[in-house]
């Protein structure tokens, strides 16, 4: 089975196998085992449900630091997520965020509003010559991308085939910097400023099997404090109405991307769709798969609640962060020449293609099909002979996957509790309770 990276762990220590993790799973990842919760790796889409739904601090987020990924390169550029642009106090201007990164640690930031309107653009066009089945779907959300291979795998084929922009600039960051340094690529460190875990492990293992052209991540509260700092002292130094020369967010449209309706300006004329939030996603999924949902061309889809803004490596609360983006937006233009004139000598070279395509995740869907098929048929079985009423106490989040697990070898009937007392009495040792059945 292939070594899959996710973005949490849980603490062994504090875990009291208390189901609540194991309840919220949307993929029926986890599992409680003699009295501590696990998660099944290939069934893990790090959407960080979890982590939420968990009320003793037992799962936390894995995340690496800039100082780790410093040691290791002699330069280092800032990739910044728009979001971040929206977590700092009104008066701090995006140029202002720009010297608080390079304060913090980063030797250059770089000008990511091209390689987004560049991935715009590439989409646009990927959707224009697309003959398949319809919707059409926005791949930029690592949790809905894996939700797909994991859930939806006939899907697999309606997720947009390009890399994502944040590699674009990860690769043209490795050559245009070691250009100008005279240095080898393999000096320049091009990290991703992140609000999302599932980024975090985007980068560490890209959802289709190939590489990253990014060095790694730091999450926007690992950088935060340093930022905002030195932010503010710009701020003091340089007040919004005597700055001059060109900023690094020169439009509405690069801002946009912390928002969950980046594509509905280009997608008029067509069938359109956002989507934010894990559960309305898997609702508008499986209406997709019944064939109920028609006249979709293209659908945008985040598994946070309000998009990006609302990841969970942010710091600022959602509603504020969105006020200030629509803040900043309205200030902008919703284009400007300098990007526009970039993006057009860029774009007929500019490679989006994918080292292999999206495709559903082997360790789950593949195998012998009639392996499968048997099991498929045993657990219908086994699942008539439980009670259907998924109380969870045998460690699987319902009788059907209970079932499932039976008819894989991971787990026996016995564990269920109105199949076997013992399952019972294996509960009060676990959980200290020694009374005698009634």
């Amino acid at each position: 089975m292939p070594d899959y990276a996710h973005g949490f762990v849980i603490s062994d220590d504090r875990c009291v196998a208390c189901l609540a993790c194991m309840r919220v799973c949307p993929t029926c990842a986890i599992r409680v085992r003699r009295g501590k919760a696990v998660v099944l790796s290939e069934l893990c889409i790090d959407c960080g449900s979890c982590l939420a739904a968990c009320p003793h601090g037992a799962i936390v987020a894995t995340t690496g630091s800039l100082e780790d990924i410093a040691s290791r390169f002699a330069f280092k550029v800032a990739v910044p997520s728009p979001v971040l642009f929206g977590q700092f106090p009104g008066e701090i201007h995006a140029d202002h965020v720009v010297q608080g990164l390079l304060a913090a640690g980063f030797d250059a930031v770089w000008d990511y509003g091209i390689e987004l309107e560049l991935g715009a653009r590439a989409t646009v066009d990927y959707l224009d010559a697309w003959d398949g089945p319809r919707p059409v779907i926005n791949m930029m959300c690592p949790v809905i991308l894996r939700l797909i291979q994991v859930s939806y795998p006939r899907m697999t084929e309606q997720l947009v085939q390009l890399q994502p922009p944040r590699e674009i600039a990860g690769r043209t960051i490795k050559k245009w910097h070691a250009d100008q340094l005279s240095v080898s690529p393999d000096q320049v460190a091009a990290i991703y400023v992140t609000a999302c875990q599932a980024r975090t492990i985007s980068i560490i293992q890209p959802a289709e099997g190939g590489r990253s052209y990014l060095d790694g991540s730091v999450g926007i509260p690992q950088v935060y404090n340093a930022v905002l700092s030195a932010a503010r002292a710009a701020a003091r130094a340089e007040p919004a109405a005597e700055r001059t020369g060109p900023e690094l967010v020169r439009s509405a449209a690069h801002l946009r991307w912390a928002t969950p309706r980046v594509f509905a300006r280009r997608m008029q004329g067509r069938g359109y769709l956002s989507v934010t939030g894990l559960a309305k996603v898997i609702e508008v999924f499986d209406d997709i798969e019944r064939g109920r949902l028609k006249g979709i061309d293209f659908l945008e889809g985040y598994a946070c609640w309000a998009g990006c803004a609302n990841g969970n490596l942010t710091v600022d609360n959602v509603y504020v962060s969105q006020g200030k983006l629509q803040a900043l937006m309205a200030r902008l233009p919703e284009t400007d020449p300098l990007t526009e004139a970039e993006v057009e000598r860029r774009r007929p070279s500019e490679d989006f293609s994918l080292e292999q395509p999206f495709a559903p995740r082997a360790a789950v869907h593949a195998g012998d099909l009639r392996e499968r098929v048997r099991r498929v048929k045993e657990a219908e079985r086994l699942a008539a002979e439980l009670p259907g009423v998924d109380c969870g106490l045998c460690g699987a989040p319902a009788c059907a996957v209970l079932a499932r697990d039976v008819a894989g070898g991971a787990a026996t009937i016995e564990e269920c509790v109105f199949v076997s007392d013992e399952r019972l009495r294996e509960l009060r040792r676990l959980h200290g309770s020694d009374a005698a059945d009634d």
